[in-house]
């Protein structure tokens, strides 16, 4: 059967990482992302342009994927702005965190339901289960994600399993000198940049178990005891 795994947001960094990693591993990728790559970087990545805070955009990628594929091996929700507090980023924000997640799970649901085991996994944030007093746009929407997974995950059992990843900071923001790199992976018990890996490995696993549903992996390092003993 022809069924792709679609990720968003899989242009850079730890989205495109993952993206090629699945690739190499045999998975055809479908690569929804705002702006389309210069050179396609695997030929099992199929890139698609779509703006997913924006309703018709989503709506052309739902029937380029029910017209294409004959169903879906996986959605991987990566798609995600850091932005900072304010109305206009808040709706920004809702619209790709929650409203896009949300549209597509509803819209391609029978598309994953045609394999005996599918997935959607839903890329969250550890800051979704604690809050961020400097992001609180960024966590609340991120809460919202992470409480779709057990909706999610109920009505489309046993079918489709539907689980999220709740990861730290696994790459650290290009510019940042040495005092933001030491403040920033001081945080957290395991004190070093761990890259994209964490995650793959997170995504391979939920993608081969077959008793996982309506759960969360987290990926950060410790930092939530961290944060405890401060």
């Amino acid at each position: 059967m022809n069924s792709p795994i679609l990720i968003t947001g899989a242009s850079q960094r730890v989205g495109l990482a993952l993206a090629l990693a699945l690739a190499e591993a045999g998975h055809l990728v479908v690569s929804a992302s705002r702006s389309l790559p210069v050179h396609t970087p695997h030929p099992n990545i199929h890139p698609f342009q779509a703006d997913l805070t924006r309703e018709a955009d989503r709506q052309a990628l739902i029937e380029h994927l029910q017209q294409r594929y004959d169903g879906l091996r996986a959605i991987i929700h990566n798609a995600s702005l850091w932005l900072d507090d304010s109305l206009a980023n808040l709706d920004t924000l809702f619209r790709l965190h929650v409203e896009a997640p949300y549209h597509l799970n509803l819209a391609l649901g029978e598309h994953l339901a045609r394999l005996d085991k599918a997935d959607i996994i839903h890329i969250c944030d550890e800051t979704s289960s604690r809050g961020s007093k400097s992001h609180i746009g960024y966590a609340a929407t991120k809460a919202a994600l992470q409480n779709m997974v057990l909706s999610f995950a109920e009505k489309y059992a046993p079918r489709v399993r539907v689980n999220g990843i709740l990861p730290g900071l696994l790459i650290l923001k290009e510019g940042g000198d040495e005092r933001y790199r030491q403040q920033t992976l001081s945080k957290a018990l395991l004190e070093f940049e761990p890259g994209a890996q964490p995650l793959i490995e997170a995504v391979m696993f939920l993608l081969d178990s077959q008793y996982s549903t309506g759960s969360q992996v987290v990926i950060n390092g410790g930092r939530h005891l961290k944060n405890r003993m401060i």
